[in-house]
This record gives structure tokens, sequence and C-alpha cells, in this order.
């Protein structure tokens, strides 16, 4: 028999703010010495320590035979927990789960509490289903905020109040762009009190480069639409936006390792 584990150190990769620990162990368990030996077991467990927030998260999930781990789940309390993953059980799962209109889909058992919320989830696939195939209740969210059911949940409203077309001069050329100056609220809809800002939505016809695209131009290095903040909205906005727009390309760019743009293929 012959026991390989090996761990990766996440936070060793990339450190993110407010995560204090986040830990992934791989197990896997042969029969025999040589090569070609039958897998006896094979799992892994992700742990994970970070910032305290208001949220529970539970979950089971049973896959079909395709699936990278037919059986796996996580368990989360406070967004401190940890997530598991079997490779073992394939033809057990697609046993259980498998039906002729969902060939490559599982089911999930989950319950979830996050935003004022709770969520549950029984039994059900986790990607989509027919209408009318399960009961509404078995996935279904109930409001637990009392606020949110006297005077609705918070949300943003827009509005749009000006457009202008501007030219996004850059090193390497220069991109056309319509902005839109949108006033944003944000609050309950059946309360008197909310938050209010300045946006501009920007849509970009032939994209903006900021980034570099690994694929070769599958992916794409441009980003085509995007939203930036002003704060005041002053007779010339347009001078502002346009300063905006460049500071958020800059700022992309500097994080995504950009050098230059890449051909863009005819379509």
């Amino acid at each position: 028999m012959q026991i390989h584990h090996f761990k990766i150190d996440e936070l060793e990769r990339g450190a993110r703010p407010g995560r204090y620990h986040h830990l992934r162990r791989f197990l896997t368990i042969y029969r025999g010495k040589g090569e070609g030996d039958r897998k006896l077991f094979a799992g892994h467990i992700e742990t994970i320590v970070q910032r305290p927030r208001a949220e529970f998260s539970v979950r089971f999930h049973v896959g079909t035979a395709g699936s990278e781990t037919p059986f796996d789940g996580h368990l989360l309390i406070f967004g401190t927990g940890f997530y598991w993953g079997i490779e073992n059980g394939r033809k057990l799962a697609d046993r259980i789960t498998r039906e002729k209109a969902h060939k490559y889909e599982g089911r999930d058992l989950a319950l979830r509490f996050h935003d004022g919320r709770l969520w549950v989830t029984a039994w059900v696939h986790p990607d989509h289903w027919s209408r009318g195939e399960f009961a509404r209740w078995r996935s279904a969210s109930i409001r637990l905020n009392l606020l949110d059911r006297i005077l609705g949940e918070r949300r943003y409203t827009y509005e749009n109040l000006e457009w202008a077309l501007i030219a996004i001069e850059m090193p390497e050329g220069t991109y056309p762009v319509r902005a839109t100056l949108q006033q944003v609220s944000y609050g309950r809809p059946k309360s008197k009190r909310s938050i209010k800002s300045l946006a501009v939505d920007i849509e970009a016809p032939k994209g903006i480069p900021d980034r570099f695209d690994p694929s070769g131009g599958w992916k794409g290095d441009r980003v085509y639409g995007f939203g930036v903040e002003l704060k005041e909205r002053r007779r010339d906005w347009a001078f502002d936006a346009e300063n905006a727009i460049k500071a958020r390309i800059y700022k992309t760019r500097s994080e995504r390792g950009f050098r230059e743009a890449q051909e863009v293929e005819p379509g």
C-alpha cells in the first residue's frame, strides 16, 4: 500500500486581505507498490480562517460518474470553515442522481444564510431544472430581516442624467466610448432615506485593452463595459469622466501585468 499526500498554502501564492489561513491538503492511497496500482482512495480538504462576517453555509453535493469529486461539500460559520471532496464512488453517485433529463448534473442539499436571507436547497440540481419539476420550497429563500419585510430590501437604482462621446487616448492608440452620467440611489424602496452618488456608465464598442490574454486571443485582452464614480457633477463632467476612465484602465493594467495591446482578430 502506498500513501501520497501533499499540501498547498494558498496564502503563499497570494495574500488576501482579512484571510489568516488557507490551506489545501490532498491524500491518495494506492494498493501495491508498482505503476498502475489500483487507487483505493483519493480526496482533499481545504481549511479557511478569515475575518468574521455575517454568514453561514453548509452544503452536501452528490455528482455523477463524470464528476471530479462525486461527493463533496463544505461548512462555513462566519466565513471560517472547510471544504472537502472525495474522488471515489462515481458509480454510486451516478446511480443516486442520474436522470434522463439531467444526465450530467448532480444534486445538492444546502442551507445558507447571508444578506439577511436564509436559502434552502433540498435535493435539487445545482445548475438548472425544468419548470415545475420540484416544489418551490425545495429551492427557496426566506427574508429574516424585519426591515426587509416592511420597507423592502436595499437595492441600487439608476437614473440617466446626461451622456457624451469621449475619445480615450492611451499610449498605444485612441478608443471611443459612450459615457452616461447617472444618479445612483441605494436604499429600501419604501423608505425615504437613501444614499445618493454619481457614476458614469461606460460603453466601449471597440474595447479598451487592459490585460494580457494568455489564450492568444480567444478570451481577449479588452474591456467593453464598466463604471466609474464621480464625486461631483460639474458642467464639464465629461472631462472628469475621461480622467476617471483613464485612471481605472491604468490601475487594471498595473494589477494584471499589461504591457502592450494584442492584435484583435477581425470579426
